[in-house]
């Protein structure tokens, strides 16, 4: 057998072992996955629906046009495709090596199957180019075949993916310095915003337009290529990029492999006496075992990288993601008159993958602890959601002082309504939380950062959980803009808030029950392994 074959062979049996993983979820998940798969329809359909355009449309555009700006789209199309996935926290599809390393399957297909994979970051910039190439074909200017090689930039985009993604995951590993750059990474997210709603804009469109037409670039080359005749120096100047593109990603493929394989974990540290004084507070306020085991979850969940780039998200990210619209003039009114609750409720949604939807998926298999010793699964639950409130009211804190330090408009009342929508919003969504991590119990790798590990019916319910919070705290502000008086607010967030205590104890008791009644379904779910392919 070649090695081409025996590549090809075993990236057929990793593909077949991934579709029976998915297979056997499906009857599971089936909710989850229509509804997964109507937005998936609604957002990659409008993205095909471009590409037609684009092949309808580029025919009837002068020559000229075309290759005035079809540099700048490509560069549009290559920072779509590299920075989205970062600032979204969808790292795509990718190879799980340290379920593959241990069979006999090459470091070529594993590398191979790892750059195919890449397509699923940039399914909507396929579109697009193969709209455009279509277009191009089309055009009665172009040469027949010369537009083809427009799908040479696809090649380039997926190693550069592919190299970008393993070095963000390299450091990542590094524990001091993990969450400053995935917070870093992330704010990327705001400059799109930043950028359009504000003057700024048009003060970076020469630049974009310059870095766009310069001459050594891999998008200019591509340009030339494919809307003109065909030219050697650009084909030269794109293979270089192409070849620079594979061997980093080869590269940093290979760092990869070599520290699964030298993968240990992390040394454990030692609580420090300040931390260790604060929590031990707990111990005061709280019975046993409540108090025991808010104090293991405090610990644990502050030593947890995703939890920590999650958190910090919810306290600094939310506050930035607003700031564009809360500072433009002459728009936006609602948002700048209640800019404090808006963000403290959008921390709250960001926090529910971590905290509330799901509590046992930190723990993965030990959660069997709780049914094994003789602490009740009550006191568990209930020790749970304290620290998750505990975690709520830091987070809105923190969001209210940054948001003062950037001194953004931030009033009394701004102050007041924020925490009144949180408490309101928090009971209801604890009393959710506890329902569905009884569920649909999911596992969650603390360690991984740069992955949505949410299934598709935590989705369903988050969706829901957000329009319930809409239309909870939408009520209030109904209530205040009938009665031209705040009083009205804050009543209707009171009244909210004590019909919240009552449906969180009917959900205690009710996850409680479930919760001991389905403990096999529930450990066995937390317990399972992950499949080849991350999803």
């Amino acid at each position: 057998m070649t090695g081409y074959s025996a590549m090809r062979q075993q990236m057929l049996a990793i593909a077949s072992a991934q579709i029976r993983s998915i297979r056997n979820h499906l009857p599971k998940a089936a909710t989850g996955s229509i509804f997964i798969a109507l937005a998936a329809l609604v957002w990659y359909g409008a993205f095909a629906f471009l590409g037609v355009a684009l092949a309808i449309w580029i025919p009837l555009v002068p020559l000229s046009n075309i290759q005035a700006w079809l540099g700048a789209a490509l560069f549009g199309v290559f920072l779509f495709w590299q920075t989205v996935p970062l600032f979204t926290l969808t790292g795509g599809w990718s190879v799980q090596l340290d379920k593959l390393q241990i069979y006999p399957v090459s470091t070529a297909a594993l590398f191979t199957m790892e750059v195919l994979l890449r397509l699923t970051t940039g399914v909507e910039m396929l579109f697009l180019l193969l709209g455009a190439c279509v277009g191009l074909s089309r055009h009665l200017g172009l040469p027949w075949g010369v537009p083809l090689l427009l799908l040479l930039y696809i090649p380039f985009n997926l190693f550069v993916s592919l190299a970008v993604r393993e070095l963000l995951l390299h450091s990542f590993e590094r524990n001091r310095f993990r969450e400053l750059f995935a917070i870093f990474v992330i704010s990327i997210g705001i400059l799109p915003q930043v950028v359009i709603r504000s003057g700024l804009g048009m003060k970076l469109r020469p630049h974009f337009m310059a870095i766009s037409n310069a001459s050594l670039t891999p998008w200019h080359a591509e340009a030339m290529l494919s809307s003109t005749t065909f030219s050697f120096p650009a084909f030269a100047v794109l293979a270089v990029w192409i070849a620079i593109a594979y061997t980093f990603a080869r590269v940093q493929f290979a760092k990869a492999a070599r520290s699964e394989e030298l993968l240990r974990p992390d040394s454990p540290v030692s609580a420090r006496p300040k931390e260790s004084r604060i929590l031990g507070l707990l111990s005061r306020l709280l019975p046993d075992p409540i108090a025991v085991i808010v104090e293991k979850e405090l610990r644990s969940l502050i030593r947890m990288p995703r939890f920590r780039v999650i958190f910090a998200m919810a306290c600094f990210f939310s506050v930035l993601i607003f700031v564009p619209m809360g500072l433009e003039r002459g728009g936006f009114r609602f948002v700048q008159r209640n800019f404090l609750p808006l963000v403290n409720l959008y921390g709250l949604l960001l926090l529910g993958d971590a905290l509330l939807w799901n509590m046992f998926g930190f723990d993965r298999s030990a959660t069997q602890t709780y049914f094994i010793t003789p602490v009740e699964l009550r006191a568990v639950v209930k020790a749970k959601n304290i620290a998750a409130a505990i975690f709520m009211m830091v987070q809105s804190t923190a969001v209210f002082v940054v948001a003062l330090g950037m001194r953004l408009p931030v009033t009394n009342l701004n102050i007041a309504t924020a925490f009144g929508a949180c408490a309101v919003a928090g009971v209801f969504f604890l009393a959710v939380g506890n329902l569905t991590s009884v569920m649909i119990p999911r596992p969650i790798n603390p360690t991984q950062t740069l992955r949505k590990q949410a299934g598709g019916q935590v989705q369903v319910w988050l969706f829901a959980c957000m329009l319930g919070m809409s239309i909870l705290i939408g009520f209030a502000y109904v209530a205040r803009w009938a009665l031209a008086s705040d009083l009205a607010l804050f009543g209707v967030l009171a009244i909210e808030f004590a019909i919240g205590v009552v449906f969180y104890r009917v959900s205690l008791d009710s996850a409680v029950q479930r919760g001991m009644r389905d403990r096999e379904r529930i450990l066995d779910n937390l317990s399972r392994g992950s499949s080849p392919v991350a999803v």
